[in-house]
């Protein structure tokens, strides 16, 4: 924020001012992207190890289960965590603006990752169902089911638009 002072010898000095102007346009180009993540099945993940990440739990539910602004640089991080604390017999996806991870763990502890693609939607499907006790088929559009949730509607709108909507 500028100072009164400041303003008026900005006012005077109008290269200060378009440097100014042009560090403001560089950071704001540079904005660290972020990744959304709805973590359910992690009463083992405590929110301090989460926040020594740098990640932001922008709501908590009733039942514990939280929303996480993710940096993209600690999504290694993150899905290390995922990995070891999760609880067995759910899973975790994780939406940036081209990719969506899942993390399944297995009632017997082992995990599997996947990026969604269209080639592996069905597997990612018939596993959703499963974790879920629904019948297959219910999540056939993996891309739809992701975007039905709150939390990532907006986002997956803007980024996913076609593959949600497109017909199967």
């Amino acid at each position: 924020m500028l100072q009164s002072m400041e303003y008026i010898d900005l006012a005077h000095d109008s290269d200060q001012l378009i440097r100014i102007a042009k560090k403001w346009q560089n950071a704001k180009m540079t904005h660290m992207p972020y990744l959304l993540s709805y973590l359910m099945g992690a009463r083992e993940i405590k929110d301090s190890e989460l926040e020594s990440l740098g990640i932001e739990i922008k709501n908590t539910t009733e039942d514990g289960d939280r929303m996480l602004v993710i940096p993209s640089e600690k999504l290694p991080s993150h899905i290390e965590l995922v990995k070891s604390k999760l609880t067995n017999g759910f899973w975790n996806e994780i939406v940036r603006e081209k990719e969506i991870t899942f993390i399944f763990k297995f009632k017997d502890g082992h995990t599997k990752e996947y990026e969604l693609s269209p080639e592996n939607e069905q597997e990612i499907d018939n596993l959703c169902a499963e974790f879920n006790n629904e019948p297959p088929n219910k999540t056939a559009n993996v891309y739809k089911y992701i975007s039905d949730n709150k939390f990532y509607n907006d986002f997956m709108m803007e980024h996913y638009t076609d593959l949600i909507n497109r017909k199967l």
